[in-house]
């Protein structure tokens, strides 16, 4: 590839100054430079959550020296999710330079995939949600679908050598509107769980644009037929622009995803975000709750959007005479040690690489909300 013009050179300079100016006000100049910019630019790492419905043997997965680099990963005490059925992931100890773990292999009785590798704050944030056995549970924006997998565990009942397994009488619908995403989506669930499930229809994919304001009608449910909606928002995911960025960099290009960037982006998508969240509020019950979360460092898509949504909400309730809101229970949740994964926001979580705990994980933002009745 041929070298950059100086034309170029200085798009893409101009480009990363403006995007570490804006990150560095929103975290402070020294942190920025000096902790979590190079950690937002170590590869990222993995947990491997193993795959339940199958209760795989470690020795048939990974090597026994594998195994001995090993840990098993706890999650803060939820005192609501039964300790029979918690999430089973794994991480390498954290002196290791392993950063995946091997790839998913077919199990020889059932040909379920054995595990799934993602960031293990994703699964914090399952656990948060914390869905039960008989749960009707929405995933908005599901694909590829490792977080509903791991809604999928937790929904079942802890009878784990049961051969006809089931959702406790719950159910779990995973949706993702883009045609690619929505088979990739389809595809991996079917890999990875009993094929009863959808035959019963305990596990269905839909395909339903989340951000239109009438979405929460067409939902197999309805509006407030589910107990526990996440929504994982798409977002601007800035670990994958500053990765894309120190590649092309190295090899002495510009990457598209630094030199398209910003700093207004953020508001744009912020408004598509506060559209998936007022269709998941309008999905969930009245007592049942929404985990919102997503993978970006702007304030503008994470704290930003919840405020707007609640305002949009308690708006569109004294229009239509209703007595309802959300209530923001995340700061209720630092009692259950969130402090070991993750910092405190406005109205949430933020889990960013350059935590004291060396987790290395993130970065995931998440606030919990619960739809509650007003006098």
């Amino acid at each position: 590839m041929p070298a950059l013009t100086k034309a170029q050179k200085k798009l893409a300079q101009a480009a990363e100054d403006s995007f570490n100016r804006t990150y560095a006000v929103q975290f402070g100049e020294e942190r920025w430079q000096q902790s979590l910019y190079p950690a937002l630019t170590a590869p990222t790492r993995y947990a491997a959550l193993t795959n339940r419905f199958i209760v795989p043997d470690l020795d048939g997965v990974f090597s026994q020296e594998q195994i001995a680099k090993m840990q098993a990963i706890t999650f803060p005490t939820i005192s609501y999710i039964p300790e029979s059925n918690p999430l089973k992931s794994y991480q390498w100890d954290v002196s290791e330079a392993e950063t995946t773990f091997p790839q998913p292999q077919p199990d020889a009785s059932t040909g379920l995939l054995t595990h799934w590798n993602l960031d293990a704050a994703s699964l914090l944030a399952v656990s948060i949600l914390k869905p039960k056995p008989g749960d009707k549970v929405l995933d908005l924006c599901a694909a590829p679908g490792g977080k509903s997998l791991a809604l999928s565990q937790l929904l079942r009942p802890g009878d784990y050598n049961n051969a006809t397994p089931s959702l406790g009488g719950g159910c779990l619908h995973s949706n993702e509107v883009n045609t690619g995403r929505n088979k990739r989506l389809a595809s991996n669930l079917q890999s990875y769980l009993p094929a009863t499930f959808f035959k019963t229809g305990e596990v269905k994919v839909l395909k339903l644009d989340g951000a239109e304001p009438s979405s929460a009608q067409t939902l197999p449910l309805g509006p407030g037929g589910y107990d526990k909606v996440l929504l994982d928002a798409p977002c601007s995911s800035e670990r994958h622009v500053i990765h894309a960025h120190t590649k092309a960099k190295k090899s002495g290009r510009a990457a598209d995803e630094m030199t398209s960037w910003r700093s207004g982006q953020s508001k744009k998508i912020a408004k598509v975000q506060v559209a998936l969240l007022m269709t998941a509020l309008r999905a969930v019950r009245v007592g049942g709750q929404v985990l919102y979360a997503t993978c970006s460092l702007s304030n503008d898509e994470n704290d930003g959007v919840v405020e707007k949504a609640i305002e949009l909400v308690q708006k569109e309730c004294k229009k239509l005479g209703i007595k309802r809101d959300f209530a923001v229970r995340s700061a209720e949740l630092g009692a259950y040690g969130l402090e070991a994964w993750a910092e405190p926001t406005k109205h949430g979580w933020l889990v960013l690489p350059d935590h004291p705990s060396g987790g290395r994980w993130g970065p995931l933002f998440f606030t919990l909300l619960e739809k509650v009745e007003t006098k």
